[in-house]
């Protein structure tokens, strides 16, 4: 099913942006908080940062990818021996943007594929997956083309990198910085 769902995100994406009217490039941060209690408590929470290309499909509908990284220190349970990781996802989906004014109000749902790497004493784990997002936002616009961007995400997604299986995925808010690129009409 999941695998489906990604050739149909994957060929939504692409016709997107080959039939797109209006595009926006942002840059992004925000801070993660895992919604696992494991990772938590080796690692807490973190900053993230990537970017996002957005594309008008048609009328407020937009389709979007778009990439970050997050790294995360801590220390083992059990030894307290240090440990790294980092998590990079990249994906995209479908959003609806509603103009309000000088803002526009978004939500939206979409896939990523999350590489994961542990290091450790222990050994190093490198491992795969694909996972689902949810977003909510404003964007405040500056000018004519520059723009702030509020949001929120909740990421979801299981894997085992070991014996054990654990979401790493979870919450995080921040903010972007962006400019469109207007059609000539």
């Amino acid at each position: 099913m999941k695998k489906l769902f990604l050739s149909f995100t994957i060929i939504i994406l692409i016709s997107g942006f080959t039939h797109a009217t209006d595009f926006s490039l942002e840059l992004k941060g925000s801070y993660f908080s895992p919604s696992e209690e494991a990772f938590k408590d080796i690692y807490g929470g973190g900053f993230t940062f990537g970017g996002e290309l957005t594309a008008v499909i048609w009328n407020n509908l937009q389709v979007w990818v778009e990439g970050s990284y997050y790294s995360g220190e801590g220390q083992l349970t059990y030894t307290e021996e240090e440990t790294s990781l980092r998590i990079v996802p990249f994906g995209g989906g479908l959003k609806y943007r509603l103009p309000v004014g000088k803002f526009n109000i978004y939500g939206g749902f979409g896939m990523s594929y999350y590489q994961y790497k542990e290091t450790n004493v222990l050994g190093e784990v490198s491992k795969g997956g694909i996972g689902y997002v949810g977003k909510i936002g404003v964007v405040i616009k500056v000018t004519k083309n520059l723009f702030f961007d509020l949001f929120g995400e909740y990421t979801y997604c299981k894997m085992t990198p070991a014996e054990f299986t654990i979401n790493i995925g979870g919450i995080s808010a921040g903010i972007g910085f962006g400019y469109e690129f207007k059609k000539k009409d």
